[in-house]
Parts: structure tokens; C-alpha cells; sequence
């Protein structure tokens, strides 16, 4: 008997979910039959199209309802499915077929469509002829990515979805779509959702609409103005991540209300042309979470007066409340020295994951001290400006000396464009003896050389 097949059978799926390409997947389903039945629901849950264009050459499109058509056996591992309105336009011929095999998908979850959906185009013909088959099946998630929005067919269409998990609406142009009308009908089950185009809807409208999907777990907006955020988190008692944008500090004294969500993951991205920069932007951050819950923060901010800079204060701020709790931080696009970042590991002892701009360090910097105290950090991640050849060796040097200090767990450093992936191999001397040795690889991510 085979390893593979002195495996509980319910074993091996759990193993081969971590496979990330799909090539990988479909050899494991032709090794043999215990593998095949492990790894062809994986292989079959997600389909999407592929579609490649060539200069001077017609465009290649590979669909997977061919392939479901020919096994139907295979339409009941589906359980997401993306299509595009360009399969419309490079092969109308695949339309008939795609409907079909999207009727046999009886375990559907989630579908996605890309593609126009204004009022009058192909697009939108198309996509009400897959919402008309979606009705039928058990789905739960809708995501909808759109340049020139969602004409009013449509979003009268969408009315009749209830009991959905997610909904998802991106779009660049036409009508926000802020589930007005929709929103009391999925109140009872709506855990995500995501709007790409708030800009220009009023506070109060925003407001009334997420007040009915007192189930949320899972916003991300954008758009939406700064004081609306700060009155929106006092009635989702059960919300947990936040993905939002910051438009300086509009009314923020107007909400005093203590926010009911205790955010574990915050996403806050900004720009900004004012000289005085993003003053008012950490004190609206303290009021987001005021409430010892924070596990991941992630801040993109971008400013045309010169680079921002993340205050000390804040950091100190932020020490007070979520000292314990912090696990990942990610500020790519701000400033920190690196004082502050030996402040940063310092104050939050669980920090796992740490990626930030830093100031240029030179030659001999001795990187190892600012991370001595952060004995959970598994990844570290500093992006800079400016860097030189003749600094790698003492890089490396650095790189092993903090991967290999005590109680380090350390395993995987950026620093400018290089990054290293440190790991324990065992190797054999030539006598045949074996030995375990800390291997140090690296790589060079981008070409930023003086």
C-alpha cells in the first residue's frame, strides 16, 4: 500500500489546499485515484476565465464551462465562479455554454462578474441573463467590478437577492450604488460588504443605509466622508474590519458616541496637498479604536508636500490601548526612523509582521538593536530610498545576526530592494555525515540602485 493511500481520506484535501498553483493541483489529481478524489474538489471550486491577447492576433480565450460540459460530474465541486463581458466580445459563441454550466452548478456560493453593465450595452444583457440563473442557486456572495456603474435594470434586478453573505459594487463612473432599498432585505444575513464609488453621497443617506445591516463584520468603502465613518461604527457592534479612506477633519467633533465596533483589522488610506500635512489624521485613528482590539493596521498615505512622517505621540497613543493586542503593522508610504521603529517593537510585543518606509540608514547600521525586543516578529520589511552596493555585506551580517539572536523567530527580512529568507537544511559533509545548518537566501525585488 502506498503512503498516499494510508492517508485518511480526510486528510489529504487539508494538505493539498495549500497548493497555490493550480498546475500543481492537476498533477496531484492524475497520480492516482486517492489523489485525484482528494484534489479535484480543489481544483474545481474556483473557476475563473482566462483570456489572452496577443499584438496582430486574435484573442485566446479559455473557458471552463467547455470542460464542465464534457464532465458534469466535475459542476458539483464549483463553488465560485468569475466571468468577464469580454468573453462576450471575443467569443459570443462561448455565451450559450457558459449559461449552461452555470445552471449545473448547484453548490454555488459566490459569483463574480468584470465587465459593462450601463444601461443599453452587451454587458448588461449578458449579466441579467446570469442573474436570471443565479436566482435559482444557492448563492451567497455577489461581487460586481464595473467601469461605468450598474444601470437601474440591473440594480432592480439585484433587489431580488436576499440572504446574501457578501455583496461587493466597484465602479468608476454612473450612480453610487449604496444598497439603497437593497439594504433592508439583506439586514438579516449581510456580513461583507464593499462600495468603491460613496464620493458625493450625503453622510446622513450612508449612514440610514448601514444602519440596517447591524450584522456586518466586513466594510470597506470609498468615498465616504470622515465623519460619516466615526457615527457609522456606533451601530455595528459586530464589526471587525474596516478598509476606509480619510478626508480630513470634517465635524469630528460632532460624534461623541463611543464606537460599539472593536476593530481587529483597520485599513486607512489617504492623500493629501496641505502643507500642514496629516495632523488631524492620527487623533481620527485614536477615535476609530479607542477600545483595546487592534490585531492589523495598515495606513497608505500620500502627500504632495513632502514626505509624512508617523509621530512618535501617536505610536505612543496607540501603546496605551492595543500594547497587547497589535500583531501586524504596515506603513509603506510614511516615514518612520528607525528610533521609531525600536519604539514600535518595543512598545508592541506581539508584533508579528512589521513593514514601513524608513529613513536612509548608512553603512553599519547596526539593524540587529532595533528589533532585539520583538521576539514574536516573523517578518520585517523596510522599504528606503536610497541604498548602496558596498552596504550588502554589512547587511548580511546584520540579516543572520537578527534572525539567529535569541529567542528570535525572525525568518524573513526586506531591506531596500533585497530581501532574504533565512531557514534551517540539513546538509551532508562528504564523509556522509549530516549536519543542520542556517541557510540565508536572497533575492533582489526591484532594480532602485544610486
Amino acid at each position: 500500500m502506498s503512503a498516499a493511500a494510508a492517508l485518511p481520506l480526510d486528510v489529504l484535501p487539508l494538505i493539498l489546499e495549500h497548493l497555490a498553483d493550480r498546475r500543481d493541483l492537476c498533477t496531484c489529481a492524475q497520480l492516482s485515484k486517492v489523489f485525484h478524489y482528494a484534489a479535484t474538489p480543489l481544483l474545481y471550486r474556483t473557476l475563473d476565465v482566462r483570456i489572452t491577447t496577443h499584438k496582430g492576433l486574435e484573442a485566446s480565450v479559455v473557458h471552463p464551462s467547455i470542460t464542465i460540459l464534457q464532465k458534469p460530474e466535475y459542476a458539483k465541486h464549483v463553488r465560485h465562479v468569475s466571468e468577464t463581458a469580454s468573453v462576450g466580445c471575443y467569443r459570443p459563441d462561448l455565451l450559450e455554454g457558459s449559461l449552461k454550466a452555470l445552471r449545473m452548478y448547484v453548490n454555488l456560493e459566490g459569483f463574480t462578474w468584470s465587465g459593462d453593465m450601463a444601461e443599453g450595452s452587451s454587458g448588461e444583457r449578458e449579466f441579467m441573463s446570469y442573474l436570471d440563473i443565479l436566482r435559482e442557486l444557492p448563492v451567497r456572495e455577489l461581487v460586481m467590478r464595473t467601469f461605468y456603474g450598474l444601470s437601474d435594470d440591473v440594480w432592480e434586478a439585484l433587489h431580488a437577492f436576499t440572504g446574501l453573505h457578501k455583496v461587493s459594487i466597484w465602479c468608476m463612473e454612473g450612480k453610487p450604488r449604496i444598497l439603497q432599498g437593497w439594504s433592508e432585505k439583506l439586514g438579516e444575513s449581510l456580513t461583507h460588504l464593499e462600495l468603491g464609488r460613496c464620493s458625493g453621497v450625503p453622510a446622513s443617506i450612508l449612514i440610514t443605509v448601514l444602519a440596517h445591516l447591524p450584522r456586518l463584520r466586513a466594510l470597506r468603502l470609498k468615498g465616504a466622508s470622515s465623519a460619516a465613518i466615526l457615527e457609522i461604527l456606533t451601530f455595528l457592534p459586530h464589526l471587525h474590519s474596516l478598509d476606509t479612506e480619510y478626508f480630513g477633519a470634517a465635524a469630528l467633533s460632532r460624534y461623541d458616541d463611543i464606537p460599539a465596533a472593536r476593530l481587529r483589522d483597520l485599513t486607512v488610506r489617504t492623500s493629501t496637498v496641505d502643507p500642514q500635512g496629516l495632523q488631524q489624521l492620527w487623533t481620527w485613528i485614536r477615535r476609530l479604536t479607542p477600545a483595546p482590539s487592534l490585531e492589523s493596521f495598515t495606513l497608505n498615505a500620500f502627500s504632495t508636500a513632502g514626505e509624512q512622517f508617523i509621530p512618535r505621540g501617536f505610536l505612543l497613543d496607540m501603546a496605551t490601548i492595543h500594547k497587547d493586542t497589535l500583531k501586524h503593522f504596515t506603513a509603506d508610504s510614511t516615514q518612520m526612523s528607525l528610533a521609531d521603529v525600536e519604539c514600535l517593537c518595543t512598545l508592541f510585543p506581539a508584533l508579528e509582521t512589521l513593514s514601513c518606509s524608513t529613513i536612509w540608514s548608512p553603512e553599519g547600521t547596526p539593524y540587529e538593536a532595533v528589533v532585539a525586543k520583538a521576539n514574536n516578529l516573523r517578518t520585517l520589511r523596510f522599504y528606503q530610498s536610497k541604498w548602496r552596493r558596498g552596504e550588502s555585506d554589512a547587511i548580511i551580517k546584520s540579516v543572520r545576526n537578527m534572525m539567529l539572536r535569541e529567542s528570535s523567530v525572525l525568518r524573513l527580512i526586506g531591506i531596500g530592494n533585497l530581501i532574504y529568507i533565512g531557514r534551517w537544511v540539513c546538509k551532508t559533509d562528504e564523509d556522509g555525515t549530516n549536519r543542520v545548518e542556517f541557510d540565508i537566501v536572497s533575492g533582489v525585488m526591484q532594480d532602485t540602485w544610486d
